[in-house]
């Protein structure tokens, strides 16, 4: 009996690792970030992503996990390869309009396992 008991208690944690695949880089879900400021896209910006969370890290770029500088032509960037799970993306730009620069972020849980999604990140002065 006690042997059966170890047997399950070993495959019931085999099945808990197994089954608990964190956020991070190897999926097939792209994240079309969109800083905006006041509904106006900012373009050229760059987008920091912590995995794995749901709370900012703050705004040292070191405590992120992966940083992706936009083209300055475009509007939005393209994180590719992401898997299910909790992130934080915080965007950093420059708003032209008011010639400040311009930074935020927001939690966000990808609960597909492939596709493209567009998340809108507000950000202040």
């Amino acid at each position: 009996m006690k042997t059966m008991r170890i047997i399950l208690g070993v495959f019931t944690l085999m099945i808990a690792v197994i089954g608990c695949k964190k956020a991070g880089t190897g999926g097939q879900v792209t994240v079309a970030a969109i800083p905006q400021h006041h509904g106006k896209s900012i373009y050229g910006a760059t987008i920091y992503v912590k995995f794995n969370t749901k709370d900012s890290p703050g705004i040292d770029a070191s405590n992120y996990d992966l940083t992706i500088v936009g083209e300055a032509a475009e509007e939005h960037v393209h994180i590719e390869g992401l898997k299910k799970g909790d992130y934080y993306f915080y965007a950093v730009g420059y708003d032209s309009a008011i010639s400040m620069p311009v930074y935020g972020g927001v939690p966000v849980t990808i609960k597909e396992k492939s596709g493209e999604i567009d998340l809108e990140i507000p950000v202040v002065e």
